[in-house]
Protein backbone atom coordinates (compact mmCIF):
# COMPACT_ATOMS: atom_id res chain seq x y z
CA UNK A 1 0.00 0.00 0.00
CA UNK A 2 1.04 3.53 -0.79
CA UNK A 3 -0.69 6.42 0.87
CA UNK A 4 0.27 10.48 -0.23
CA UNK A 5 -0.79 13.29 1.87
CA UNK A 6 -1.24 17.08 0.66
CA UNK A 7 -2.64 20.31 1.95
CA UNK A 8 -2.67 23.82 2.60
CA UNK A 9 -2.84 26.00 5.97
CA UNK A 10 -3.58 29.67 6.17
CA UNK A 11 -4.27 31.50 9.58
CA UNK A 12 -4.66 35.09 10.99
CA UNK A 13 -5.08 36.72 14.73
CA UNK A 14 -7.03 39.93 14.65
CA UNK A 15 -7.10 42.14 17.55
CA UNK A 16 -11.07 43.36 16.58
CA UNK A 17 -10.83 45.71 20.06
CA UNK A 18 -8.27 46.31 22.92
CA UNK A 19 -10.35 43.34 24.76
CA UNK A 20 -11.64 41.09 22.07
CA UNK A 21 -9.19 38.99 19.67
CA UNK A 22 -9.71 36.68 16.94
CA UNK A 23 -7.95 33.73 15.35
CA UNK A 24 -8.86 32.01 12.46
CA UNK A 25 -7.71 29.58 9.55
CA UNK A 26 -8.80 27.41 6.96
CA UNK A 27 -6.94 23.92 6.05
CA UNK A 28 -7.31 22.44 2.41
CA UNK A 29 -6.67 18.67 2.80
CA UNK A 30 -7.89 16.92 0.07
CA UNK A 31 -8.59 12.57 0.19
CA UNK A 32 -6.25 10.68 -1.51
CA UNK A 33 -7.20 7.58 -0.53
CA UNK A 34 -4.46 4.52 -0.18
CA UNK A 35 -3.19 2.77 -3.27
CA UNK A 36 -2.32 -0.81 -3.41
CA UNK A 37 0.82 -0.87 -5.47
CA UNK A 38 0.33 -4.30 -6.59
CA UNK A 39 -3.42 -3.94 -7.74
CA UNK A 40 -4.92 -6.18 -5.37
CA UNK A 41 -8.06 -4.43 -4.71
CA UNK A 42 -11.47 -5.20 -6.01
CA UNK A 43 -15.57 -4.13 -5.61
CA UNK A 44 -18.57 -5.76 -5.66
CA UNK A 45 -21.82 -4.31 -7.43
CA UNK A 46 -25.02 -5.91 -6.55
CA UNK A 47 -26.50 -5.33 -9.85
CA UNK A 48 -24.21 -6.99 -11.95
CA UNK A 49 -24.55 -10.15 -9.67
CA UNK A 50 -28.24 -10.05 -10.48
CA UNK A 51 -27.30 -9.57 -14.68
CA UNK A 52 -24.75 -12.05 -14.19
CA UNK A 53 -21.97 -10.01 -15.05
CA UNK A 54 -18.48 -11.21 -15.20
CA UNK A 55 -14.78 -9.11 -14.63
CA UNK A 56 -12.93 -9.07 -18.03
CA UNK A 57 -9.82 -9.02 -15.45
CA UNK A 58 -10.15 -12.42 -13.84
CA UNK A 59 -12.90 -14.79 -16.13
CA UNK A 60 -13.52 -17.22 -13.24
CA UNK A 61 -14.20 -14.71 -10.35
CA UNK A 62 -17.81 -14.92 -9.15
CA UNK A 63 -20.01 -13.00 -11.26
CA UNK A 64 -20.78 -8.89 -9.78
CA UNK A 65 -17.08 -8.32 -8.51
CA UNK A 66 -14.48 -6.87 -10.75
CA UNK A 67 -11.18 -5.50 -10.65
CA UNK A 68 -8.39 -3.06 -11.58
CA UNK A 69 -8.88 -2.93 -15.41
CA UNK A 70 -12.30 -3.40 -15.50
CA UNK A 71 -14.36 -0.67 -16.91
CA UNK A 72 -15.08 1.95 -14.26
CA UNK A 73 -12.49 0.94 -11.89
CA UNK A 74 -10.85 4.15 -10.35
CA UNK A 75 -7.19 2.84 -10.47
CA UNK A 76 -5.09 0.71 -8.14
CA UNK A 77 -7.13 2.80 -4.91
CA UNK A 78 -10.65 1.17 -5.87
CA UNK A 79 -12.10 5.01 -4.43
CA UNK A 80 -12.48 8.23 -6.04
CA UNK A 81 -10.44 10.94 -4.61
CA UNK A 82 -11.52 13.91 -3.44
CA UNK A 83 -10.32 17.16 -3.85
CA UNK A 84 -12.70 19.58 -2.24
CA UNK A 85 -12.28 19.03 1.34
CA UNK A 86 -11.54 22.49 3.90
CA UNK A 87 -11.27 22.78 7.10
CA UNK A 88 -12.22 25.68 8.68
CA UNK A 89 -11.23 27.07 12.32
CA UNK A 90 -12.13 30.10 14.13
CA UNK A 91 -11.57 31.05 17.76
CA UNK A 92 -11.79 34.34 20.49
CA UNK A 93 -10.66 35.46 23.62
CA UNK A 94 -12.87 38.31 25.44
CA UNK A 95 -11.63 40.11 28.51
CA UNK A 96 -14.73 40.72 29.84
CA UNK A 97 -13.93 42.74 32.92
CA UNK A 98 -11.06 44.37 31.30
CA UNK A 99 -8.28 43.81 34.27
CA UNK A 100 -6.98 40.99 32.85
CA UNK A 101 -8.66 38.73 35.74
CA UNK A 102 -12.17 37.51 33.87
CA UNK A 103 -11.98 36.19 30.24
CA UNK A 104 -14.03 34.25 28.03
CA UNK A 105 -12.91 32.17 25.14
CA UNK A 106 -14.60 30.24 22.61
CA UNK A 107 -13.62 27.69 19.67
CA UNK A 108 -14.79 26.15 16.48
CA UNK A 109 -13.14 23.48 14.37
CA UNK A 110 -13.10 20.90 11.33
CA UNK A 111 -10.40 17.98 11.27
CA UNK A 112 -10.34 15.59 8.37
CA UNK A 113 -8.68 11.87 9.47
CA UNK A 114 -7.25 8.74 7.31
CA UNK A 115 -8.59 5.45 8.70
CA UNK A 116 -5.04 3.45 9.05
CA UNK A 117 -3.93 0.86 6.42
CA UNK A 118 -5.81 -2.58 8.63
CA UNK A 119 -9.19 -1.20 7.09
CA UNK A 120 -7.76 -1.74 3.65
CA UNK A 121 -5.28 -4.87 4.07
CA UNK A 122 -7.52 -7.48 4.37
CA UNK A 123 -8.51 -6.93 0.12
CA UNK A 124 -5.40 -8.18 -0.78
CA UNK A 125 -6.38 -12.09 1.55
CA UNK A 126 -8.88 -13.13 -0.69
CA UNK A 127 -9.49 -15.15 -4.14
CA UNK A 128 -7.46 -15.49 -6.62
CA UNK A 129 -4.88 -13.70 -4.63
CA UNK A 130 -4.91 -15.62 -1.30
CA UNK A 131 -7.90 -18.25 -1.11
CA UNK A 132 -8.98 -19.64 1.89
CA UNK A 133 -9.81 -23.45 1.16
CA UNK A 134 -11.40 -25.58 3.51
CA UNK A 135 -11.96 -29.17 2.82
CA UNK A 136 -14.96 -31.11 3.74
CA UNK A 137 -14.84 -35.06 3.88
CA UNK A 138 -10.85 -35.25 2.60
CA UNK A 139 -8.89 -38.66 2.99
CA UNK A 140 -5.42 -38.64 3.95
CA UNK A 141 -4.34 -40.58 0.61
CA UNK A 142 -6.20 -38.45 -1.62
CA UNK A 143 -6.71 -35.23 0.20
CA UNK A 144 -8.27 -33.03 -3.27
CA UNK A 145 -10.35 -35.93 -4.20
CA UNK A 146 -13.57 -34.23 -3.41
CA UNK A 147 -12.09 -30.52 -4.25
CA UNK A 148 -13.23 -29.65 -8.00
CA UNK A 149 -10.23 -29.48 -10.09
CA UNK A 150 -7.93 -31.16 -7.74
CA UNK A 151 -4.74 -29.97 -6.23
CA UNK A 152 -4.84 -25.91 -7.02
CA UNK A 153 -1.76 -25.29 -5.94
CA UNK A 154 1.19 -23.47 -6.65
CA UNK A 155 -2.31 -20.57 -7.55
CA UNK A 156 -1.82 -19.28 -10.67
CA UNK A 157 -3.12 -15.59 -11.00
CA UNK A 158 -4.34 -14.89 -13.64
CA UNK A 159 -7.15 -14.39 -16.19
CA UNK A 160 -8.28 -18.14 -15.40
CA UNK A 161 -7.48 -17.87 -11.96
CA UNK A 162 -9.18 -20.55 -9.93
CA UNK A 163 -12.27 -19.03 -7.67
CA UNK A 164 -13.68 -20.93 -4.55
CA UNK A 165 -16.75 -20.94 -2.77
CA UNK A 166 -17.80 -19.34 0.61
CA UNK A 167 -15.81 -16.15 0.72
CA UNK A 168 -15.44 -14.02 3.40
CA UNK A 169 -15.47 -10.31 1.55
CA UNK A 170 -15.61 -6.80 2.50
CA UNK A 171 -16.91 -4.19 -0.10
CA UNK A 172 -15.14 -0.36 0.06
CA UNK A 173 -17.75 2.00 -2.28
CA UNK A 174 -16.07 4.19 -5.09
CA UNK A 175 -17.22 7.24 -2.68
CA UNK A 176 -16.81 6.56 0.70
CA UNK A 177 -16.33 9.62 2.98
CA UNK A 178 -13.50 10.21 4.72
CA UNK A 179 -14.71 11.03 8.49
CA UNK A 180 -13.99 14.38 9.87
CA UNK A 181 -15.05 15.89 13.90
CA UNK A 182 -16.64 19.27 14.63
CA UNK A 183 -15.22 20.25 18.08
CA UNK A 184 -16.31 23.44 19.95
CA UNK A 185 -16.02 24.71 23.25
CA UNK A 186 -16.70 27.63 25.38
CA UNK A 187 -14.72 28.54 28.26
CA UNK A 188 -15.04 31.14 31.33
CA UNK A 189 -11.91 31.74 33.51
CA UNK A 190 -11.60 33.52 36.13
CA UNK A 191 -8.12 34.87 38.58
CA UNK A 192 -9.20 34.93 42.06
CA UNK A 193 -6.62 36.81 44.39
CA UNK A 194 -3.08 36.17 43.49
CA UNK A 195 -2.80 32.26 43.98
CA UNK A 196 -6.33 30.66 42.75
CA UNK A 197 -7.75 30.32 39.00
CA UNK A 198 -10.76 28.33 38.20
CA UNK A 199 -12.64 27.92 35.08
CA UNK A 200 -15.68 26.52 33.80
CA UNK A 201 -15.63 25.11 29.83
CA UNK A 202 -18.39 23.40 28.02
CA UNK A 203 -16.97 20.92 25.27
CA UNK A 204 -18.89 19.06 22.39
CA UNK A 205 -17.78 17.40 19.56
CA UNK A 206 -19.92 15.66 16.74
CA UNK A 207 -17.68 12.90 14.83
CA UNK A 208 -19.20 11.93 11.07
CA UNK A 209 -18.66 9.71 8.39
CA UNK A 210 -17.39 7.11 11.34
CA UNK A 211 -16.50 3.57 9.22
CA UNK A 212 -18.38 0.50 10.30
CA UNK A 213 -19.19 -2.61 8.25
CA UNK A 214 -23.06 -3.37 6.67
CA UNK A 215 -24.09 -6.51 5.78
CA UNK A 216 -24.95 -7.21 2.73
CA UNK A 217 -25.43 -10.75 2.72
CA UNK A 218 -26.67 -11.97 6.03
CA UNK A 219 -28.58 -15.24 6.30
CA UNK A 220 -32.44 -15.00 5.63
CA UNK A 221 -34.83 -16.20 8.30
CA UNK A 222 -37.33 -18.86 7.19
CA UNK A 223 -39.47 -19.96 9.18
CA UNK A 224 -41.06 -23.89 9.54
CA UNK A 225 -40.09 -27.54 10.32
CA UNK A 226 -38.99 -28.39 7.01
CA UNK A 227 -38.00 -26.78 3.74
CA UNK A 228 -36.34 -27.60 0.72
CA UNK A 229 -33.53 -24.95 -0.64
CA UNK A 230 -31.25 -25.76 -3.82
CA UNK A 231 -32.71 -29.33 -3.81
CA UNK A 232 -32.04 -30.04 -0.38
CA UNK A 233 -34.41 -30.88 2.33
CA UNK A 234 -33.59 -28.98 5.37
CA UNK A 235 -35.41 -29.64 8.98
CA UNK A 236 -35.52 -27.12 10.99
CA UNK A 237 -36.01 -25.22 7.38
CA UNK A 238 -33.22 -22.18 9.52
CA UNK A 239 -30.61 -23.85 11.19
CA UNK A 240 -26.54 -23.10 11.99
CA UNK A 241 -25.79 -25.79 9.58
CA UNK A 242 -27.30 -23.88 6.44
CA UNK A 243 -27.03 -20.62 7.35
CA UNK A 244 -24.79 -20.03 3.76
CA UNK A 245 -27.15 -21.15 1.99
CA UNK A 246 -30.13 -18.59 3.40
CA UNK A 247 -28.22 -16.01 2.11
CA UNK A 248 -29.65 -13.08 0.52
CA UNK A 249 -27.21 -13.78 -2.49
CA UNK A 250 -27.62 -17.68 -2.59
CA UNK A 251 -31.50 -17.29 -2.77
CA UNK A 252 -31.29 -14.87 -5.49
CA UNK A 253 -29.31 -16.22 -7.69
CA UNK A 254 -28.60 -20.10 -5.84
CA UNK A 255 -25.74 -21.15 -8.43
CA UNK A 256 -23.47 -17.87 -8.01
CA UNK A 257 -24.49 -16.64 -4.64
CA UNK A 258 -22.47 -19.69 -3.17
CA UNK A 259 -19.40 -17.67 -4.08
CA UNK A 260 -20.34 -15.61 -1.29
CA UNK A 261 -20.63 -15.66 2.46
CA UNK A 262 -20.32 -12.84 4.82
CA UNK A 263 -20.10 -10.16 2.39
CA UNK A 264 -19.51 -6.54 4.19
CA UNK A 265 -19.29 -3.09 2.95
CA UNK A 266 -17.73 -0.66 4.39
CA UNK A 267 -20.48 2.24 5.35
CA UNK A 268 -19.73 5.70 6.38
CA UNK A 269 -23.02 6.60 7.77
CA UNK A 270 -21.94 6.22 11.60
CA UNK A 271 -22.20 9.09 13.67
CA UNK A 272 -20.84 9.93 16.92
CA UNK A 273 -22.18 12.93 19.49
CA UNK A 274 -19.76 13.94 22.79
CA UNK A 275 -20.76 17.04 25.13
CA UNK A 276 -19.15 17.64 28.83
CA UNK A 277 -18.34 20.16 31.45
CA UNK A 278 -15.03 20.43 32.15
CA UNK A 279 -14.66 22.21 36.18
CA UNK A 280 -11.12 23.19 37.02
CA UNK A 281 -9.21 25.01 40.14
CA UNK A 282 -6.01 26.02 40.40
CA UNK A 283 -4.20 27.13 43.66
CA UNK A 284 -0.55 28.29 44.22
CA UNK A 285 -0.08 27.72 47.87
CA UNK A 286 3.67 29.30 47.97
CA UNK A 287 6.32 29.94 45.68
CA UNK A 288 7.19 26.58 45.59
CA UNK A 289 4.11 24.58 45.78
CA UNK A 290 1.19 24.27 43.49
CA UNK A 291 -2.14 22.12 43.41
CA UNK A 292 -4.10 21.27 40.22
CA UNK A 293 -7.56 19.82 40.02
CA UNK A 294 -10.90 18.96 37.91
CA UNK A 295 -13.19 17.28 36.94
CA UNK A 296 -15.44 16.34 33.87
CA UNK A 297 -18.91 15.03 33.63
CA UNK A 298 -19.63 13.94 30.32
CA UNK A 299 -21.87 11.76 27.83
CA UNK A 300 -20.25 10.17 24.85
CA UNK A 301 -23.09 8.28 22.30
CA UNK A 302 -22.55 6.63 18.79
CA UNK A 303 -23.64 4.25 16.24
CA UNK A 304 -22.02 0.68 16.07
CA UNK A 305 -18.52 1.27 14.88
CA UNK A 306 -15.03 0.54 16.31
CA UNK A 307 -13.76 3.98 17.44
CA UNK A 308 -10.19 2.28 17.92
CA UNK A 309 -9.07 2.49 14.71
CA UNK A 310 -9.02 -1.35 13.90
CA UNK A 311 -11.68 -2.75 11.11
CA UNK A 312 -14.30 -5.40 12.97
CA UNK A 313 -13.87 -9.09 11.57
CA UNK A 314 -15.71 -10.71 8.85
CA UNK A 315 -19.42 -10.76 9.94
CA UNK A 316 -19.20 -8.11 12.58
CA UNK A 317 -21.56 -5.48 12.11
CA UNK A 318 -24.57 -3.66 13.11
CA UNK A 319 -27.49 -6.57 13.49
CA UNK A 320 -30.19 -5.00 11.75
CA UNK A 321 -29.06 -4.50 8.16
CA UNK A 322 -32.06 -1.58 7.99
CA UNK A 323 -31.58 0.53 11.03
CA UNK A 324 -28.20 1.59 12.04
CA UNK A 325 -29.78 3.35 14.87
CA UNK A 326 -30.61 0.16 16.74
CA UNK A 327 -27.26 -0.82 17.81
CA UNK A 328 -26.57 3.49 18.99
CA UNK A 329 -25.34 3.50 22.50
CA UNK A 330 -22.69 4.81 24.76
CA UNK A 331 -19.14 5.25 23.45
CA UNK A 332 -16.79 2.44 24.15
CA UNK A 333 -14.39 5.01 25.33
CA UNK A 334 -16.83 7.17 27.48
CA UNK A 335 -16.14 7.55 30.85
CA UNK A 336 -18.67 9.49 32.94
CA UNK A 337 -17.41 11.15 35.27
CA UNK A 338 -13.57 11.86 35.60
CA UNK A 339 -11.17 13.68 37.95
CA UNK A 340 -7.78 14.81 38.79
CA UNK A 341 -5.54 16.04 41.02
CA UNK A 342 -1.89 17.05 40.66
CA UNK A 343 0.54 18.33 43.23
CA UNK A 344 3.87 19.86 42.41
CA UNK A 345 6.71 21.01 44.56
CA UNK A 346 10.09 22.30 43.81
CA UNK A 347 12.85 21.92 45.99
CA UNK A 348 14.51 25.44 47.37
CA UNK A 349 17.76 27.56 46.79
CA UNK A 350 19.90 26.22 49.17
CA UNK A 351 22.34 28.36 51.10
CA UNK A 352 25.22 25.79 51.24
CA UNK A 353 26.93 25.02 48.07
CA UNK A 354 27.44 21.70 48.05
CA UNK A 355 23.41 20.90 48.64
CA UNK A 356 22.28 23.11 46.54
CA UNK A 357 24.51 21.53 43.58
CA UNK A 358 22.83 18.48 45.20
CA UNK A 359 19.51 19.24 45.81
CA UNK A 360 18.36 22.76 44.38
CA UNK A 361 16.10 22.83 41.19
CA UNK A 362 14.53 19.12 41.95
CA UNK A 363 10.41 19.39 41.08
CA UNK A 364 8.31 16.26 42.97
CA UNK A 365 4.97 16.19 41.62
CA UNK A 366 1.93 13.92 42.27
CA UNK A 367 -0.91 12.21 40.25
CA UNK A 368 -4.14 11.11 41.30
CA UNK A 369 -6.85 10.22 38.77
CA UNK A 370 -10.36 8.26 39.44
CA UNK A 371 -13.18 7.79 36.85
CA UNK A 372 -16.20 5.83 35.79
CA UNK A 373 -15.36 2.26 34.44
CA UNK A 374 -16.09 1.75 30.16
CA UNK A 375 -19.52 0.92 29.01
CA UNK A 376 -19.81 -3.12 28.94
CA UNK A 377 -21.66 -4.61 25.94
CA UNK A 378 -22.70 -8.32 26.33
CA UNK A 379 -22.61 -10.76 23.05
CA UNK A 380 -23.84 -14.09 22.77
CA UNK A 381 -21.13 -15.62 20.77
CA UNK A 382 -22.82 -17.08 18.65
CA UNK A 383 -25.85 -16.64 16.12
CA UNK A 384 -29.56 -17.60 18.01
CA UNK A 385 -30.89 -15.18 15.33
CA UNK A 386 -29.56 -17.30 12.79
CA UNK A 387 -28.72 -14.46 10.13
CA UNK A 388 -24.98 -14.98 10.03
CA UNK A 389 -24.43 -11.55 12.16
CA UNK A 390 -21.90 -12.19 14.45
CA UNK A 391 -21.75 -10.07 18.22
CA UNK A 392 -25.65 -10.35 19.06
CA UNK A 393 -26.75 -9.67 22.22
CA UNK A 394 -28.63 -11.45 24.18
CA UNK A 395 -32.15 -10.51 26.25
CA UNK A 396 -32.10 -9.31 29.80
CA UNK A 397 -33.81 -11.50 32.02
CA UNK A 398 -32.88 -10.40 35.42
CA UNK A 399 -34.08 -7.00 36.58
CA UNK A 400 -30.28 -7.07 38.19
CA UNK A 401 -27.94 -8.86 36.04
CA UNK A 402 -25.31 -8.26 38.64
CA UNK A 403 -24.52 -11.06 40.91
CA UNK A 404 -22.69 -9.42 43.56
CA UNK A 405 -22.59 -5.33 44.09
CA UNK A 406 -20.94 -4.98 47.41
CA UNK A 407 -17.91 -3.56 45.41
CA UNK A 408 -14.89 -5.99 47.43
CA UNK A 409 -12.57 -7.19 45.17
CA UNK A 410 -13.24 -9.83 42.22
CA UNK A 411 -17.18 -9.14 42.43
CA UNK A 412 -19.68 -7.25 40.26
CA UNK A 413 -19.42 -10.25 37.72
CA UNK A 414 -22.60 -10.80 35.44
CA UNK A 415 -24.68 -13.45 36.56
CA UNK A 416 -25.74 -15.57 33.68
Amino acid sequence: MKQSWAGLYGQDTWKVKPRLTMNYGLRWEPFLPQVSTNGKVFNFDHNRFLQGTRSTVFRNAPVGLYFPGDPGFPDNSGIHRQWLKFAPRLGMAWDATGDGRTSLRAFYGLAYDYLPLQWRINAGRVAPWSPQITLVGATVDNPWGSFPGGNPFPIKVDQNAHSCRWHLMRRLPYNIHTPYVSSWNLSLQRQIGMDYLVSATYLGSQTVHMWVQKPLNSAVYIPGGQCTLNGISYTPCSNLGNTNVRRRLSLERPQEGQSFAALDEFDDGCTQSYKGLLLSAQHRASRRISLVGNYTLSYCTSDYGDTNGFPPSAGVSYLDPSNRRFDRGNCDSGRRHIFNLTAMAQTPEFADRALRLAASGWRISGIYKQSSGAFLTVTTGFDPALNGIANQRPNQVLENPYSDTSGRPLTIYLNP
